[in-house]
């Protein structure tokens, strides 16, 4: 299995060809939701098995993706998943699906931020939090919440490849590498 830095590097292309694709046809919806599908069968265990395994032929492979997604997949769509085949990519799914989702936020405006705190957030503070996101990163952002009872307190932000660190931990770790 290769690591994910070079995941995202083999990704880039591919998710970079979809999303040129997708802007030309006017179908951004349509293959965001084919790579998320894409993506999900991907990381599937036993389907990750199957694309680590050299005796499963790239037609078998072909077939497996094409067949599960058949419901979502038009033609150029299908010749995406068997250009993929064909390279050994399938693996890279899930990063090409996340790197597309990420082209269509900027193109969009809008961003996907994380947010993890000790406990579940009040709708006030948590609109206050979007509120101040949105000033900072100038674009609307859109936060999930996942909450982490080994947080001290305070909140961890993820948003693309940034991290904003408001935890206490956070904070008493930055207090103790300043002496």
């Amino acid at each position: 299995m290769m690591n994910s830095g070079k995941m995202t590097t083999i990704a880039r292309p591919y998710a970079a060809a979809a999303f040129e694709y997708a802007a030309s046809a006017k179908d951004f919806s349509n293959w965001n939701v084919m790579l998320e599908k894409a993506a999900y069968i991907a990381a599937d265990a036993s389907v990750m098995q199957l694309l680590c395994n050299p005796q499963v032929s790239t037609e078998q492979l072909k077939d497996l993706f094409c067949d599960i997604l058949k419901p979502v997949l038009n033609t150029q769509m299908q010749n995406f998943i068997w250009l993929l085949a064909e390279n050994n990519r399938l693996v890279a799914l899930p990063d090409i699906a996340m790197l597309f989702k990420t082209s269509l936020a900027t193109q969009e405006k809008t961003l996907n931020a994380e947010v993890v705190s000790a406990v579940e957030l009040d709708k006030a503070y948590q609109q206050k939090l979007t509120k101040a996101l949105t000033k900072r990163f100038e674009r609307q952002v859109e936060l999930s919440y996942q909450i982490d009872p080994t947080l001290l307190g305070g909140v961890i932000v993820r948003a693309g490849d940034m991290v904003i660190d408001g935890s206490v931990r956070g904070k008493l770790t930055r207090l103790l590498d300043s002496f």
